[in-house]
């Protein structure tokens, strides 16, 4: 997620209970993306950005990196 982000807190807290709830063997991990290097160095499209095992969830992802 990246600093300001308005749902990045709270989609965080979706992904732990999911985990949790359906007693996942998983570990959650939340990266703050600063900067426009790292955005382009992670292919972070905006935030929030949920990936399992590297791969977006969302069905089609923004072809775009930014903060946003």
């Amino acid at each position: 997620m990246s600093p300001g982000c308005g749902h990045g807190l709270r989609t965080a807290e979706l992904v732990a209970e999911i985990v949790r709830t359906h007693s996942l063997n998983a570990e959650t991990v939340t990266i703050l993306v600063e900067s426009l290097e790292e955005a382009t160095r992670l292919a972070f499209p905006g935030s929030p950005t949920v990936r399992v095992d590297g791969v977006d969830v969302e069905p089609q992802p923004p072809a775009s990196v930014g903060l946003g």
